[in-house]
C-alpha cells in the first residue's frame, strides 16, 4: 500500500496540487463567466421588455433579424434618421439591433448610441435607464457617465450628478471642472440657502477654484454686487461684457471701471461715464463716437458662441447646449438701434 501513499514532501505531491488547483480555478472560471453572460442577457432582455410596446415586430425589427445587411449598414441607417430627427425610426433600429446581436462590446456601443438619441429627443428616463444598463455591465465607460450626469442636471437632481461626477473624475481627472460647476449648481437650488448665504459659497469657491467666473459673478452681480466688485476678476472683462452692460448706475464701482481699460471703454460707450475718446473694439468705437456727436439712439446686443464648438446662441448658457462644455462663453457684441419705451397713457 505504501506504493500508492505520496507524502506531502514528495515533489510529485506539489505537481498534483498544483494540477489540482489549476482544475479547480478553470472550473469556477468557466461556470462564472457563463453565470455573468446568462445575468447580463437577462439584463439586457429586461431592458428591451421596458420598451417593447408592442408584441408584433415590426417591419424594420423583421428586417434588421431576417436580413444579410451587415449591422455598420444598419446603424449608419439608424444616425442618417436621428439627423433627420426622426427618432422614432432610430430608436427601432437600436432595439431591434440589441435583441438580435449578443456580442457584449458591439451591445455597449449601441445602447449608447441608443441613450444619446433619447436624450437629444428629450426622453431623459429612457436616456437614464440606458445609461445606468451599460455602467451594470461595463462600469467604467466615461461618455455613459458624462451623458448620466447630463440627465441628471436635465432632470435637476444634481445630488445625483455630483454623485455620478466622482466615478468620472476617477476615469478622467482633467473633468474636476464638472464637480465644481455640480456643486455651484447644487448652492443655486439649495432651499435651504438664504441669498446671501448662496453669495458667500459662490464667491469662495471662485477665489478657491477661479473657475466658472461667468455663472458665478452672473449671479453675485445680480443679487450682491458689492461683493461681485470685491472678487472681480480683471481678466473676465471681455467675458462678463453683457452682465456688466446691464448693471444700474448704482451698482457700479467707479474706481475699478477706471483702472481697467476695457470697461474704461465699456461704459464710455453706455454713456456712464467718459474716460476715453476711443476704443479698439468697433463696436464701442462706433458707441463711443455717436456719443461724442451727441447720438445716443444705438446700443449693444449680444449674442453668446462657444469657445470649443464655435457655435452661436442668442441667450446665455453656463453649459454649452451643442457640445455640453462648461464656461465656454464668450459674448459677440453687435450693434442696434435703442428702443424707448413710449407713454402712450391717456390720462
Amino acid at each position: 500500500m505504501n506504493t500508492f501513499y505520496i507524502a506531502f514532501r514528495d515533489p510529485l505531491f506539489g505537481v498534483i496540487l498544483f494540477f489540482l488547483l489549476l482544475f479547480v480555478i478553470s472550473f469556477l472560471s468557466y461556470w462564472g463567466g457563463r453565470y455573468k453572460a446568462s445575468r447580463a442577457h437577462r439584463s439586457l432582455e429586461s431592458f428591451l421588455g421596458k420598451f417593447d410596446e408592442s408584441s408584433d415586430p415590426t417591419p424594420i425589427a423583421s428586417q434588421i433579424h431576417n436580413n444579410t445587411l451587415n449591422n455598420e449598414s444598419w446603424l449608419l441607417l439608424a444616425q442618417s434618421f436621428e439627423l433627420q430627427g426622426n427618432y422614432e425610426k432610430s430608436v427601432e433600429i437600436y432595439l431591434a439591433i440589441l435583441s438580435k446581436y449578443s456580442d457584449p462590446i458591439f451591445q455597449k456601443e449601441v445602447l449608447l448610441l441608443l441613450g444619446k438619441t433619447y436624450f437629444k429627443a428629450g426622453f431623459l428616463e429612457r436616456a437614464r435607464v440606458s445609461f445606468v444598463q451599460i455602467l451594470e455591465n461595463h462600469p467604467r465607460t466615461p461618455m455613459a457617465l458624462h451623458y448620466l450626469i447630463l440627465v441628471y442636471e436635465q432632470l435637476q437632481q444634481f445630488d445625483q450628478a455630483l454623485e455620478v461626477s466622482e466615478s468620472l473624475l476617477e476615469l478622467q481627472p482633467q473633468s474636476h471642472s464638472i464637480q465644481t460647476y455640480l456643486q455651484c449648481r447644487l448652492i443655486l437650488v439649495d432651499p435651504k440657502l438664504t441669498v446671501e448665504e448662496r453669495c458667500q459659497q459662490l464667491a469662495a469657491i471662485y477665489r478657491q477654484t477661479q473657475r466658472l467666473g461667468y455663472l458665478i459673478f452672473d449671479y453675485l452681480f445680480t443679487h450682491c454686487s458689492t461683493l461681485a466688485w470685491e472678487i472681480f476678476d480683471h481678466a473676465l472683462a471681455h467675458q462678463l461684457s453683457d452682465i456688466l452692460w446691464r448693471l444700474k448706475d448704482d451698482q457700479l464701482d467707479l474706481a475699478i471701471i477706471s483702472h481697467n481699460g476695457y470697461l474704461r471703454e465699456l461704459f464710455t460707450a453706455r454713456g456712464t461715464v467718459e474716460l476715453v475718446s476711443k476704443s479698439s473694439v468697433f463696436e464701442l468705437d462706433t458707441l463711443i463716437a455717436l456719443r461724442q456727436c451727441g447720438v445716443s439712439k444705438a446700443t449693444l446686443q449680444f449674442e453668446y458662441a462657444c469657445g470649443e464648438c464655435k457655435q452661436i446662441s442668442f441667450i446665455p448658457f453656463h453649459r454649452c447646449p451643442h457640445c455640453h462644455t462648461i464656461d465656454t462663453i464668450s459674448p459677440i457684441l453687435t450693434l442696434s438701434k435703442e428702443h424707448f419705451e413710449e407713454n402712450n397713457s391717456f390720462q
